[in-house]
């Protein structure tokens, strides 16, 4: 039966929210509830059921008080606490208080979660990178330098080769669902480097032209000549 709509009030206060829970007898306005601060062991559950989540003391009263005189059923209030804690799942962020193991699993059932939507421009720009390295890297002679975490080398090095992917497409379709969990759930996008589930598919090194090659290295020599990276002493580049 519909019977009504949860309306989380405009604004969201840190922890918590206000929320009209309407019933075909009449409205409770802005009840309060919150996350984060209370997550009972005694009646320990599924944050979607719940858990972790307090309503504010005068309205569950008031809520038994309806319940008491007939005017709002047992089920009915509970329908509507539950999907009150539905709506708030997100703009609350509850899925940081998941176990991440539990929260990948329904992720990659689900085809998808919260996280990596948040994560999603991260890794779309991942591979727009990884893209266009893995361009440059097929074409040596107009790119014939390649940066890593170690340092300079050309890009034929075998240090290079042996550290790329032998082979590389952009993931698409169940692939890319797949791709992304691993980024979300494995990765921090936050960080500079490049390190999650799967990271080693993608092209890792920097691949350059000689004048990109020469501005590289000139962004990592100090005032006084110092050098701040490394020359591969396999491949000794020479720019």
């Amino acid at each position: 039966m519909e019977f009504w709509e949860p309306e989380p009030a405009p604004e969201f206060s840190h922890g918590g929210a206000a929320v009209d829970l309407k019933f075909p007898t009449g409205t409770m306005p802005a009840v309060r509830l919150g996350f984060g601060e209370l997550f009972a062991q005694e009646r320990r559950g599924p944050i979607r059921e719940g858990w972790g989540y307090t309503v504010e003391l005068p309205a569950v009263l008031e809520l038994l008080e309806r319940i008491g005189d007939g005017r709002v059923s047992a089920r009915d209030a509970r329908s509507v606490l539950l999907k009150s804690v539905d709506l708030l799942y997100g703009p609350l962020r509850c899925w940081e208080a998941e176990d991440p193991d539990d929260l990948r699993n329904a992720c990659l059932e689900a085809g998808g979660c919260l996280l990596c939507e948040k994560h999603r421009s991260w890794f779309d720009g991942l591979l727009a990178e990884s893209d266009n390295r893995w361009k440059r890297l097929q074409q040596p002679e107009k790119y014939p330098f390649a940066a890593g975490r170690q340092g300079l080398h050309e890009t034929s090095c075998s240090v290079v080769r042996r550290q790329m992917p032998p082979h590389y497409a952009r993931p698409s379709g169940d692939d890319y669902v797949v791709a992304l969990n691993a980024f979300s759930h494995t990765g921090d996008p936050h960080s500079s480097i490049e390190e999650f589930e799967g990271s080693r598919n993608y092209p890792r090194f920097e691949v350059m032209t000689p004048k990109e090659a020469q501005a590289w290295m000139a962004e990592r020599t100090g005032p006084k000549g110092g050098r701040n990276y490394k020359r591969c002493q396999r491949c000794t580049p020479a720019v």
